[in-house]
């Protein structure tokens, strides 16, 4: 039998590594689902964007789903084995680590992005200013809701 790359300390606050092993809960070295090598990889890649190991426990999910949805189901001398309960169990461990993450950005830290999940902040585009009669039109549908600058000033005089 050959070594499997697989270490987990028991304790989630040791590194990422063995927290997202901890939340897709493979932490049993005799059955293990992801090497550390295949989590360093999801951790490295997702977590300078993200910076959550939840997020990166979703993927590790969603993985594992993909990996389940290969298998097929055995039924065979009244004992059947139906693999699709696997990824179905997993898509929705995915769903509930995601919803998780959203609810700890919910607040607009500094990984919220925008108002919307998954929107961040571009900053090629400019602010769009509300204005006055941008609402002037309203058969005319969506509009550009008045603009990017402001509308100057009027000039006042100073004579009574």
């Amino acid at each position: 039998m050959t070594e499997v790359d697989f270490d987990y300390s028991g304790n989630p606050g040791d590194s990422d590594l063995n927290e997202v092993r901890f939340l897709i809960q493979d932490t049993d070295p005799e059955d293990v689902l992801l090497t550390d090598t295949e989590l360093q990889y999801l951790l490295d890649k997702h977590m300078p964007t993200y910076n959550s190991t939840y997020y990166v426990a979703a993927i590790a999910c969603e993985t594992l789903a993909a990996r389940y949805a290969r298998e097929i189901s055995y039924s065979a001398d009244g004992v059947s084995l139906q693999t699709s309960e696997l990824q179905t169990k997993y898509k929705q461990l995915a769903e509930d680590l995601r919803d998780q993450y959203k609810a700890t950005n919910e607040a607009g830290g500094p990984d919220a992005g925008g108002i919307l999940f998954g929107e961040y902040f571009d900053s090629s585009i400019q602010p769009l200013l509300f204005s006055i009669g941008m609402h002037d039109n309203r058969e005319a549908g969506r509009q550009d809701y008045g603009g990017t600058q402001p509308e100057p000033l009027p000039e006042v005089s100073d004579s009574v």
